[in-house]
């Protein structure tokens, strides 16, 4: 599967909505103690929010995202998980990670603007808000948190 990108991906009210809540002060975020492995340096960090984990929906707020399911033409999920980095003081670029051993479809949805890319094979990929990566997540890949912005907040979607 080759990497697409798209902008303005969600209709304007639909994206502000969304942005709004998980950029808001009332969104359920939850402590990570590690990004990629534990082996992890101890100073990385980030917050998640699982919507949804094989075999069941897991939050109260997957509502939110079944225009975005249909959208990207989903038959079968296996996760859907929000990321949030706070801001670094200098760049870096985490260890590189496969979602899952097998091959299946996979998009990023960015929530807001910001300098933390995504690195996926070759690609650079620049957060941009309303922005959707499409990609096979069982391929090596890798995030990096923003030093420009207080946060980077993304969607990954595993299905099928």
């Amino acid at each position: 599967m080759a990497i697409q990108i798209e902008d303005n991906f969600l209709e304007k009210d639909e994206f502000n909505n969304l942005n709004n809540i998980l950029m808001g002060d009332n969104f359920p975020w939850y402590y990570n103690d590690f990004i990629t492995s534990e082996a992890d340096p101890s100073t990385y960090l980030y917050f998640t929010h699982t919507f949804y984990r094989e075999p069941g929906i897991t939050s109260e707020w997957f509502h939110l995202l079944r225009k975005v399911l249909v959208k990207i033409k989903c038959n079968s999920i296996m996760r859907i998980k929000a990321n949030k980095y706070l801001r670094e003081p200098e760049k870096r670029i985490n260890d590189s990670h496969s979602d899952y051993s097998f091959k299946h479809k996979g998009c990023l949805l960015y929530i807001n603007d910001n300098n933390g890319a995504t690195y996926i094979g070759k690609e650079k990929i620049i957060p941009k808000a309303n922005r959707v990566v499409f990609f096979d997540p069982s391929q090596p890949h890798s995030s990096s948190p923003c030093t420009d912005k207080k946060r980077r907040v993304n969607i990954n979607f595993n299905y099928f």
